[in-house]
């Protein structure tokens, strides 16, 4: 049966996967999220909020979701995750309001977490039948490549648009590019994978078993909480950039030209992790990315104090350099991670990665929120800054990690 389909198979099928995550990651609106929350009433406390809503969605949806992925074809799976941020745009484009806002924020994080706890298995279950799982690494890269470049695309286009057409435009044209996704991935085969019907009651058993195993496992534990540390506080750096540069008064034209450069580094630590862990290991960009990070802290605190374009957009573009590290490290993390567990559980086990991130991601959001509310900016950025530094922990420990 392998012989048969790989004889069908040619790196098309994989070319196929990228271009439809980077139709996907067309999404015009996120550079001006911030001001399309406040044309309809909302405030920063609750772009905040949303955000940490959409966090906690994904959360909770993540390890159901690698579940079904390891249970249904992945195919159909990516294809109901790309649906619902289709209906996310409709709602959007039709009726924004407090409640289609917030239901289009949660929409987006089921979308996520079910096209995460897939993408991934579905390119290792790919190179597997061909017998090249050997590529995991460079594919995994390739395919957050175009992930990044598809928003780092929309996000440079994105500002523009709306500074000339309005709101309408670009969700319009987000839902163009989303539905040819969708048609696209139809055209993805559906590859061999373990499929059994089971009970609700076993699936859940199942999935609380696959995570203890998962989280007492010191070869992959530890990298998991490191990486979902790095995301988290990445949340915390990006959903700020807006209010930032609005703060300071950055024109809105150059809001579309931050969030490029900051998908295009993002991008560029995708396709280059594999040759920079081969040539200075996985560690290292582990430790440079909390050295960067620390150092993304600091300026931040420096921005807020003297409120200027300049230093506002010098400090944003460190911290998008800061986070294209992060991506070196996540990355390889996680194609680390799939090297050492069974295809079984594949996309349950991934999921538990990206659980990990989602609560972390949520946590945090929230956790600033409230400081921000109750004190300021700036007295949560310092609770930040002494919370990452308890990072150094788990950093020591990858350190001293064997393999």
């Amino acid at each position: 049966m392998y012989g048969q389909i790989s004889k069908i198979f040619n790196n098309k099928q994989l070319d196929i996967l990228n271009i439809t995550v980077l139709f996907q990651q067309q999404r015009y609106i996120i550079p001006v999220l911030y001001l399309f929350y406040v044309e309809n009433g909302l405030t920063l406390s609750d772009f905040i909020l949303f955000q940490s809503i959409f966090y906690f969605t994904g959360l909770i949806a993540e390890i159901p979701a690698g579940y079904i992925g390891d249970i249904f074809p992945r195919k159909h799976v990516l294809i109901f995750s790309y649906s619902l941020f289709i209906v996310r745009i409709i709602l959007w484009l039709t009726c924004p309001n407090y409640l289609t806002i917030l239901s289009g924020e949660i929409l987006y994080g089921l979308s996520k977490a079910f096209y995460r706890g897939v993408s991934d298995g579905y390119i290792y279950d790919y190179l597997k039948t061909n017998n090249t799982t050997k590529q995991m690494l460079p594919q995994y890269g390739k395919f957050n490549f175009y992930m990044s470049t598809g928003s780092a695309i929309s996000c440079l286009i994105g500002a523009y648009l709306y500074k000339y057409f309005g709101f309408t435009v670009l969700l319009t044209i987000e839902l163009i590019f989303n539905t040819i996704a969708v048609l696209m991935l139809f055209t993805l085969p559906k590859l061999p994978q373990y499929k059994k019907k089971i009970k609700f009651k076993l699936h859940l058993m199942r999935i609380i078993h696959i995570c203890k195993k998962t989280l007492k496992n010191s070869k992959i534990n530890i990298f998991m909480l490191y990486s979902g540390i790095l995301t988290g506080i990445t949340s915390i750096f990006v959903w700020n950039f807006q209010p930032f540069m609005k703060s300071a008064g950055v024109p809105v034209i150059l809001f579309g030209y931050i969030y490029f450069i900051n998908h295009m580094l993002r991008a560029a630590g995708s396709i280059s992790a594999k040759k920079f862990t081969e040539k200075y290991t996985l560690k290292s960009a582990g430790i440079i990315s909390y050295i960067l990070y620390l150092i993304s802290f600091l300026i931040i605190l420096n921005s807020i104090k003297y409120n200027n374009i300049i230093i506002c957009i010098s400090t944003i573009i460190f911290i998008c350099i800061s986070i294209g590290f992060q991506m070196i490290f996540n990355v390889g993390s996680l194609s680390r991670i799939h090297g050492l567990i069974p295809s079984i559980s594949r996309a349950t086990i991934s999921s538990v990665n990206s659980m990990l991130a989602g609560l972390l991601s949520g946590l945090f959001l929230m956790m600033f929120k409230i400081f921000t509310d109750l004190y300021s900016q700036k007295a949560a950025i310092i609770f930040f800054i002494i919370i990452f530094m308890f990072a150094y922990i788990p950093v020591k420990k990858i350190i001293n990690a064997k393999g």
